[in-house]
């Protein structure tokens, strides 16, 4: 499902961020040492102290995620323990991360796109495996060709599959698999449908914001993210690499893609 050439931007991505991030947050340990040294007055020293505890906690976190990235990338050693470090840093230091990257010239997109790169590879790491009844497929509706009147947002095999989009071939894929698959308008009713459904695994396609901020909210459930494509812009006749879904959905049920 991944080209070599995507994974070492998203590694060359992760990692630059993190130690940019490591070496801010390191001149503003300097910085908080200094003020409790030149500084005689109490309560400023307890404010100092206490400043002090949070930003190295936040140092000694991004370099654990940064080792943490070095491990996951290389394959060797606990890859699966060292990805879930990466991603529950990353959970909480996204909107810096954000920040940063603008510094550097990465796009907030594109920071995302790592993000649920890196959070594949780490449920390939975990090599879980599921019922297909357990594995749930979630598509937005934009993936609908936009002048279809067949209503297919509460069933989608109501699909009249006339080939206009590719939602006939991810219905095949349903029924070959036995997998739930389910179209959604947005992340709330997603988050609605995880939470009624419960599966033990989700195959994801949405755009970048939608992606990363979905796989946030799932918590510890495995979460495969696939971006989908948008020839005609955002939210308008989207499409979808079936071949990746089926991929994914391969790897959560036969352990193989």
């Amino acid at each position: 499902m991944y080209d070599e050439k995507s994974m070492r931007e998203d590694k060359g991505i992760l990692t630059g961020l993190l130690a940019l991030m490591l070496a801010a947050g390191l001149a503003a340990v300097t910085a908080v040492l200094y003020l409790l040294v030149t500084n005689e007055h109490l309560f400023v020293r307890i404010a100092t102290i206490v400043l002090l505890t949070l930003v190295a906690a936040a140092v000694v976190a991004m370099a654990a995620a940064l080792v943490s990235v070095l491990v996951l990338y290389s394959g060797r050693g606990n890859t699966e323990a060292a990805g879930r470090l990466v991603i529950m840093t990353l959970n909480k230091m996204l909107v810096p991360a954000f920040a940063f990257g603008k510094l550097i010239g990465l796009s907030r997109e594109r920071i995302q796109r790592a993000y649920a790169g890196i959070n594949n590879r780490v449920v390939f790491a975990g090599k879980q495996r599921f019922k297909p009844e357990d594995v749930l497929v979630l598509l937005p509706h934009c993936i609908q060709y936009s002048g279809c009147k067949h209503r297919i947002t509460g069933d989608i095999y109501n699909c009249a599959q006339c080939g206009r989009c590719t939602v006939a071939d991810i219905v095949k894929l349903g029924r070959e698999t036995g997998v739930n698959i389910k179209m959604v308008p947005g992340g709330t009713l997603a988050r609605k449908i995880i939470k009624e459904t419960r599966p033990k695994a989700v195959v994801a396609v949405a755009c970048e914001n939608d992606l990363c901020s979905g796989i946030r909210d799932t918590g510890l459930l495995p979460v495969i993210g696939i971006l989908n494509e948008r020839p005609h812009g955002p939210c308008r006749d989207t499409g979808v690499d079936v071949g990746k879904v089926a991929s994914a959905v391969k790897f959560f049920t036969d352990g193989r893609y």
